[in-house]
Formats: structure tokens, C-alpha cells, sequence
């Protein structure tokens, strides 16, 4: 029944997960009064990266992630076993495009920011990551899209001190991600003192 896969001799039959609308992540957020927190991934092919991408996004208390419907690794089942369960309590909207995700977004009050090392310095430049947010994530080999770059509200770089010029998108999608977690618990216990 695996057609070769391995199983660790436990085999279910599951429907395929379904998709959502950006509207329900943005619901989502606006339930738990939060500002939400999404992540839209341009190209990421790599099933493995997604999963890992959807696993930190659950853990680190986000709302969702977006995935475009065309260059991207969809749900399938390597998705899901990358995710190690966290896709079945994460929901994931599909775009049509990543262009008309960044433009739906920003239409609905988020303010969109691209991984790019081009970027200013993540842990020094003063944007307000407490605001409603979606982070954009380019393709493993290719980083982000020109059109996407343009289309951000703001470009922000994981500063790297090592002779290789690049992290593996699920890394740089945990980093950005704790960022944003640290400077909205900070802010929220200035709130409370």
C-alpha cells in the first residue's frame, strides 16, 4: 500500500487536506485578538521545506501560511509527514499567484515583508513587527521573484557572518518568525508595566 515508501509499519487512509481563503487566516487571527501573522511562500518547490515551514508557523503561534497555486509544493503527503502533524492544526490558503496574495493582503490591512539580502538589517531596523503581517519567502535557489520584491511593503535581510551567502528557507522562515515573536512579546509586556 506505501508503493515503496517508508511506513514504519503503520499505514492510514486519510482525505486529502483542504485548502482555505486568506480571509479564513486573517479570521483567524482576528478570533484569537491577535494581529495575524501569515506567511506566503513564492516557489518553494521543496516538500520537505514547506512541511518545516508549516511545523515552525504552528509552533511560533501563527495563523496560517499561503502557498500559490502554481511553483509550490501543495499538500501532498510528504508535506504532511514533513509537518509532523502540525498541518492537520495549521490552515493554508491557496493564491492564484503570489503577486495577487501580496495585493489581497495589503488590501486587507497587512503589511507585507519579503526575505531578501538586499533588505535592511532584520535586528536593527525599526519597522513595527507588531503591526498585521505577512512575511514572503522566496524559492530555494531563486530567493524571491522580482515582481514579489517590488511588491513589498518592505525588504528585510538575515545579517550572516559565514562565508555562505544563504540559509535554507525553512531556517530563514523560523528566524524571521522568532523575531517577529520576540518584539510582540516585548512589546506586549511594556503594554503590561
Amino acid at each position: 500500500m506505501a508503493n515503496g515508501g517508508r511506513h514504519q509499519g503503520v499505514m492510514a487512509m486519510a482525505e486529502p487536506l483542504a485548502t482555505v481563503t486568506v480571509d479564513n487566516l486573517l479570521a483567524r487571527a482576528r478570533t484569537r485578538g491577535e494581529n495575524p501573522i501569515l506567511l506566503l511562500l513564492d516557489g518553494v518547490e521543496d516538500p520537505q521545506n514547506v512541511g518545516s515551514i508549516i511545523r515552525t508557523v504552528e509552533v511560533a503561534g501563527g495563523h496560517g501560511v499561503i502557498l500559490p497555486e502554481r511553483r509550490s509544493a501543495g499538500l501532498n503527503a510528504t508535506v504532511l509527514k514533513a509537518s509532523a502533524g502540525a498541518a492537520n492544526h495549521l490552515p493554508v490558503a491557496m493564491v492564484k499567484n503570489t503577486v495577487r496574495g501580496i495585493e489581497e493582503l495589503k488590501a486587507k490591512g497587512c503589511w507585507v515583508i519579503g526575505a531578501d539580502q538586499a533588505g535592511d538589517n532584520l535586528w536593527t531596523s525599526p519597522f513595527d513587527l507588531t503591526l498585521p503581517l505577512c512575511l514572503v519567502l522566496g524559492s530555494e535557489g531563486r530567493g524571491l521573484s522580482r515582481l514579489a520584491k517590488e511588491k513589498c511593503d518592505l525588504l528585510l535581510r538575515i545579517p550572516m557572518q559565514g562565508r555562505v551567502s544563504s540559509l535554507n528557507v525553512s531556517v530563514a522562515a523560523g528566524i524571521l518568525l522568532y523575531e517577529v515573536l520576540r518584539r510582540r512579546q516585548h512589546r506586549a509586556e511594556q503594554e503590561r508595566s
